[in-house]
């Protein structure tokens, strides 16, 4: 794999392409490779769930469980999509991708969050139609195993997820951490009916016994959709290139404080995130006060808005162009 190192001017005819020093690759490099692994560890992780679902289904005849496991192995394919994500992030650009892999990442985030609202949609929709036409009793013995095996399980990898995503501040991890969030309290709501059906009726004679699940997995579903929901419409607009409010606001104070320092004319910008990484481009009007500046004074200028935005630079594309023609903004 080829580490790319985005640089601080991007652009055919415009572009220094000049790596960052090795103290900040390396770093960066290994960032990537912990990402993947911990990405490979969520993987793997569901495919273990996926074994142990259908195992369990098939002993204790429960299409539930079985039906369960094969969702879990859904989860194993996204994993994997997630892996393959990871080491084309930082990749190389080539004649194709001309820009670099970045919007790899915002596309599978919004892909994943969407297969994870169906999920939800689906419990949702299977939730109120079991309501409808009655409940049903539960197979408490083999169901408990299974949940409570599940629930460890999805307990671990998520609280392993979580750390790793905010120490890296990865997306496609943290993605994967809000999966197993979900699986970790619907399974906890299933341990939840358990416990109360086995509390208040064992025998599950009485009525509303065949009415908790359903009802749980209705409530469970509409809080946790918002979460995916969030994660959709954040990448989606990464995708749309909708401009971030905050990135903007900071980008127009910097640029004033520079027009004011340095006499510019004039200026305009446009700002974008793509997953982890932001887009930025300067254009900036020259006047005849200020038209002999200096090829070093220009670099000040570049490295002066790099470093005022306040963003590591291996996140950052920058193009910072100089004009004596308002056509040019």
């Amino acid at each position: 794999m080829k580490l790319k190192i985005p640089t601080s001017n991007y652009g055919k005819k415009v572009r220094q392409n000049f790596l960052q020093p090795l103290q900040t690759a390396q770093p960066l490099l290994a960032n990537n490779q912990r990402e993947q692994f911990v990405l490979k560890i969520s993987m793997y992780s569901a495919l273990l769930l996926a074994i142990l679902g259908i195992g369990f289904g098939l002993s204790f005849k429960s299409a539930a469980i079985v039906f369960d496991g094969i969702i879990a192995l859904i989860s194993v394919g996204l994993g994997l999509l997630s892996v393959i994500t990871s080491r084309f992030v930082y990749r190389e650009d080539d004649d194709v991708f001309q820009y670099g892999y970045v919007r790899f990442e915002p596309m599978v985030n919004l892909f994943k969050s969407l297969i994870l609202i169906i999920v939800c949609a689906y419990a949702l929709i299977g939730g109120f139609d079991d309501i409808l036409s009655g409940g049903y009793t539960l197979q408490i013995n083999g169901a408990m195993a299974y949940t409570i095996c599940a629930f460890l399980l999805c307990f671990v990898i998520f609280i392993y997820t979580r750390f790793y995503a905010k120490r890296l501040d990865s997306e496609l991890i943290g993605v994967d951490n809000v999966e197993w969030k979900i699986d970790c309290v619907l399974y906890f709501g299933a341990l939840l009916a358990f416990g109360a059906i086995l509390l208040f009726d064992p025998q599950q004679e009485m009525a509303f016994t065949r009415y908790i699940d359903p009802i749980l997995l209705v409530l469970l579903c509409v809080f946790l959709a918002l979460s995916p929901l969030k994660i959709f419409f954040a990448n989606l607009k990464d995708l749309m290139m909708v401009a971030p409010k905050e990135l903007d606001d900071k980008i127009t104070e910097v640029m004033e404080s520079l027009s004011a320092e340095y006499g510019f004319e004039d200026y305009d910008t446009h700002v974008a995130k793509s997953g982890r990484f932001f887009m930025i481009e300067v254009n900036l009007l020259i006047t005849d006060a200020n038209a002999k500046i200096s090829i070093g004074e220009i670099d000040i200028i570049r490295n002066k808005i790099e470093q005022s935005l306040e963003i590591p630079s291996y996140k950052i594309w920058l193009l910072v162009s100089f004009t004596a023609n308002p056509k040019w903004l």
